[in-house]
């Protein structure tokens, strides 16, 4: 008899937890060069602004899929998908916070922030697609071993 309750089985958080790991790093790096190419070619008043679009686009694109890792414990898609709006209503709303409080300030460089939130969010959505599908977890449960007729 064999025990199919390790530890290595994917769990319902498993798809975001990978999508999580292989985009994170790759998004910062590129924010990161980002803003050292703004930087240079905009001048010393664009750190600011840039700095706070790789932060605030970071922690969008992570908080979400960290919650949806931590939240959808369960196979229901009706459950999943209200779970999964949700958490986007949410971070809609923190970005227009964000977006409202320094829409005044003389010293956030706007194109260096919005150049930097564009670039964080291609090359995200790019790894964490390539995340999941490297890590090739099914969308279904293996049909089980029992004697009934296929």
């Amino acid at each position: 008899m064999t025990d199919h309750s390790s530890s290595t089985a994917p769990h319902a958080g498993a798809p975001f937890a990978a999508m999580l790991r292989g985009a994170l790093l790759p998004s910062a790096l590129a924010g990161l060069a980002t803003v050292v190419v703004l930087v240079v070619l905009r001048g010393g008043d664009a750190v600011a602004g840039a700095l706070i679009g790789l932060v605030v686009s970071l922690g969008f694109f992570a908080s979400g899929l960290f919650l949806l890792s931590r939240l959808v414990r369960t196979a229901n898609p009706a459950a999943f998908f209200a779970v999964a709006m949700a958490v986007y209503l949410g971070q809609v709303i923190a970005l227009l916070l964000v977006i409202m409080a320094f829409k005044d300030a003389d010293w956030v460089d706007g194109p260096a922030l919005g150049i930097v939130a564009f670039v964080v969010t291609i090359v995200w959505q790019v790894f964490a697609m390539v995340a999941l599908r490297r890590a090739r977890i099914p969308v279904y449960d293996p049909p089980s071993d029992s004697g009934g007729t296929p």
